[in-house]
């Protein structure tokens, strides 16, 4: 079995933050790190599993399982990234990134999702099959991309159906 890094946001706990963490660690979150920062709850894992959509249901079930009254919002590494990010997940620079969008070296790299700012945003499935395509990065980045898209939007189309039910995920991906 292979091992998965990925992380967890959740809603904030109904219990302390220690109770929480130690619900988790008993609660099948053992390969996990519980941690806080800027008010943003975030769990981590190093999940083995037979696949990435395994490790990641599994994880999603575990912590709406362990009793702390939270809910998973998003699983990370998220599928909008800037330029940095794709940068940073492509193994090439920032230039890089920029001759693509630019058209300067290949063409057809994909339109933006929005701008934030003043900075365009993509969709990292879009960038990552673009990039697969073009033989710089590998067919397993774009199906953990594909995975990763599928699970947020079925946890955005829950959040938007029963916002404040912490549900089992039982996501058909």
């Amino acid at each position: 079995m292979d091992t998965y890094n990925f992380s967890l946001v959740i809603t904030p706990p109904i219990v302390d933050e220690e109770t929480a963490a130690d619900s988790l660690y008993g609660g099948g979150c053992d390969d996990a790190l519980f941690s806080v920062s800027g008010g943003v709850y975030e769990v981590e894992f190093d999940r083995e599993a037979p696949s990435f959509q395994e490790a990641v249901l599994s994880a999603i079930n575990d912590v709406n399982k362990a009793g702390i009254g939270a809910r998973v919002t998003r699983v990370i590494p998220d599928d909008l990234v800037n330029a940095n990010a794709i940068a940073e997940r492509s193994g090439k620079t920032r230039q890089a990134v920029r001759f693509w969008h630019l058209g300067e070296r290949g063409e057809g790299f994909p339109a933006p999702k929005a701008i934030v700012g003043k900075s365009p945003v993509w969709s990292w499935v879009s960038v990552a099959r673009w990039l697969h395509g073009r033989g710089e990065i590998e067919a397993d980045a774009v199906k953990t991309a594909q995975v990763i898209a599928k699970f947020n939007r079925e946890i955005e189309a829950t959040t938007e159906q029963s916002p404040s039910q912490p549900d089992v995920m039982t996501v058909g991906v």
